[in-house]
């Protein structure tokens, strides 16, 4: 998810309109902060899952979580960093493109949203007793 944030960077910076750089526009450069905040986010739960991963403890909790963050994340950052490389984005010549594709396998493979949810509200003990 770096790689496409920072891949769209640059192509934005050469990329014009209204005889400007993509980038220059407000609402792309927030739009690109705001994905790098929630890749960060992401990260962070990754490595706190990690550590207590090697402390031995249960983290299918958090693993979900992470499972669960990551593909909708995934779909969010693809989508969006797409629609600012223009029709360049769907030729098979850019990283974004394959990106787009391949990203939805993330909230298929291993468990779909949906499993994970489950798996959640099963840890938060939030699931409706027989």
């Amino acid at each position: 998810m770096d790689n496409i944030i920072q891949e769209t960077i640059d192509y934005t910076r050469q990329r014009k309109i209204f005889k400007q750089p993509v980038l220059y526009h407000q609402a792309v450069h927030f739009r690109l902060a705001e994905l790098q905040t929630e890749v960060e986010l992401l990260r962070s739960l990754l490595y706190r899952a990690s550590a207590m991963y090697i402390k031995g403890n249960d983290v299918t909790k958090l693993a979900s979580m992470a499972k669960l963050k990551g593909g909708r994340l995934a779909r969010e950052l693809s989508d969006s960093c797409l629609q600012y490389w223009g029709g360049m984005g769907y030729t098979s010549e850019v990283p974004v493109s394959r990106f787009y594709r391949d990203s939805r396998l993330m909230s298929i493979g291993g468990g779909a949203d949906e499993v994970m949810l489950g798996i959640i509200c099963k840890y938060m003990d939030t699931l409706p007793k027989k």
